[in-house]
């Protein structure tokens, strides 16, 4: 029983840690390179200009 409840909490422990590595890998890693793609990108820059509303005074 109380074996159990030691490898239930380490695969608990496990899963947390994978998927906090995963988190901070794309954040620090892939989230950047995809902002500077898209500031850099002609065709997110045409979308902007066309679907931005334009102010009439």
């Amino acid at each position: 029983m109380r074996l159990m409840k030691l490898i239930s909490k380490f695969f608990e422990m496990t899963v947390l840690a994978v998927f906090s590595v995963l988190f901070a890998g794309y954040a620090v890693f892939i989230y950047p390179f995809e902002k500077l793609s898209e500031k850099t990108s002609s065709e997110v820059r045409e979308k902007k200009l066309k679907y931005t509303p334009t102010i009439s005074q």
